[in-house]
Formats: structure tokens, C-alpha cells, sequence
């Protein structure tokens, strides 16, 4: 019997390993983008650190926002959920969408509605808030926490609080939004939620703020992993 072959975490190839001296590669890590002599390897030269492996799922998501240059919220995303860390369920997801929605925005130079531009303080910030939603809301408490995490992206890009009037109302009918589509009678999935959550915003920013962003999500990576995938049913399969 052919023996099984340890598996690449961002494509599912086999890994490599390098036993000699000309074996090893210079290969850049898929999240750090740091250089490294590497001896483990997919067969397609995928690379991750000894750092990034062992990192948090937050620390992950802070850590890739604040040094892409991606634009594309949706790669952004995959990327970022594409970890090891990250798992397929969890409140990693909460998090990840506002700081992803807010990463792309802030990559794509859009600034906000009194004309100051997004930094990576406003990530942070929304990492700092969405960290508070616990996991299972979405069951327990009728409101999943990626799709409220569209209210806090909006809630900061339009510098909201309980006292003002339209940035308030505005932050939650993005979150209705986004809730609206997630409720569609579906087995739960974080990734599926994450990538309508990022396009009802998209939507939204386009409506209500004249911000084209022309971005649609890809075709899932994540379908082969989940065991309760809706295949067929879901919007991304």
C-alpha cells in the first residue's frame, strides 16, 4: 500500500521534504513574506514559516492586513482564512470580516465621508470591537458575528456613535443586510457567511456611497475540508 503523503495547508498537494543540502529552497512565506532556506515544502513551492505556523488566529488576521497591498477583499479573505490557524468554524471569522472589508477599502485609497483616509488604526480598532462577539451567536443569539461585522467596518468608516443619528442607521442596515442573506436556511459555514457578509458591504458602499468596488468572490477552496458543505446549494461552491 502506497504510503499517504503529508498535505500542503493552502492547496492540498503533497509536501516535500528536503534531506540534503541542494534539496533546500529559498522560498518566501505565503503570510509573513519573509525569505527563508525552507526543507518542507508543497510539491508547487507553497512555504510556511516556523513563526506563522505557530501564530494566533487574530494575530494572523492583524498581522496580514497591516503588510498586504492586496485590494481584492475576497483574496484577502481566502488568504487569511487559508492559515492553519484558522479553522473552518469559529469566532476568528467575526474578526476577520471588518478587518478585511477595512483593509481593501484602505488599499483601494477610499477615504472616508469627511475625507479622511482609512489606517491601519481603524483595523485594529474593529479587530478590538469584533474580538467581543463570542462564538455560536449566530445560533445562540440570532445575529452571526461575521455578519455583524459589516456593521462595524461601516460603523467606523463612518465615524458612527449611538448619538449620531445617520452613521448610526447606517451601520445597522448593513448589518441587517448582511444578516438577511446569511439567514438562508442553510447548514451553517463561517466561509460562506465571511464572503456574503464582504459582498452585501461591497453593495452597500456602492449604493449609498457612489464606491465601485467591481470585486466578486471566487469559487470556494474550502469545500473538499468541510465535511457539511451545502455544495450545489451554496452560492460559492
Amino acid at each position: 500500500m502506497e504510503k499517504k503523503r503529508d498535505k500542503c495547508e493552502l492547496c492540498g498537494k503533497d509536501l516535500l521534504y528536503a534531506t540534503q543540502e541542494g534539496d533546500y529552497k529559498n522560498l518566501i512565506c505565503e503570510f509573513c513574506g519573509n525569505i527563508f532556506a525552507a526543507n518542507i515544502y508543497c510539491e508547487d513551492g507553497h512555504y510556511i514559516c516556523d513563526s506563522c505556523h505557530i501564530k494566533g488566529p487574530v494575530e494572523v488576521i492583524e498581522e496580514i492586513c497591516e503588510k498586504t497591498k492586496i485590494k481584492d477583499p475576497f483574496i484577502l479573505a481566502d488568504k487569511i482564512m487559508s492559515h492553519p490557524k484558522f479553522k473552518l468554524y469559529g469566532p476568528e471569522h467575526h474578526i476577520l470580516t471588518p478587518a478585511v472589508i477595512l483593509t481593501s477599502l484602505k488599499n483601494n485609497n477610499v477615504k472616508k465621508p469627511n475625507g479622511q483616509e482609512i489606517t491601519f488604526f481603524d483595523v485594529k480598532e474593529a479587530i478590538r470591537r469584533a474580538s467581543k462577539i463570542p462564538g455560536g451567536w449566530c445560533g445562540f443569539y440570532g445575529s452571526c458575528g461575521a455578519g455583524m461585522g459589516s456593521g462595524i467596518a461601516i460603523s467606523i468608516f463612518t465615524g458612527a456613535t449611538p448619538s449620531r443619528n445617520e452613521p448610526r442607521s447606517l451601520a445597522n442596515k448593513i448589518t441587517s443586510k448582511a444578516l438577511n442573506k446569511i439567514a438562508d436556511n442553510l447548514e451553517h459555514c463561517c466561509k460562506r457567511s465571511v464572503k456574503l457578509t464582504i459582498y452585501e458591504t461591497l453593495e452597500f458602499l456602492r449604493e449609498n456611497f457612489s464606491i465601485d468596488l467591481n470585486y466578486l468572490p471566487k469559487k470556494c477552496k474550502f469545500s473538499l475540508l468541510n465535511d457539511k458543505c451545502e455544495k450545489n446549494k451554496c452560492l460559492f461552491y
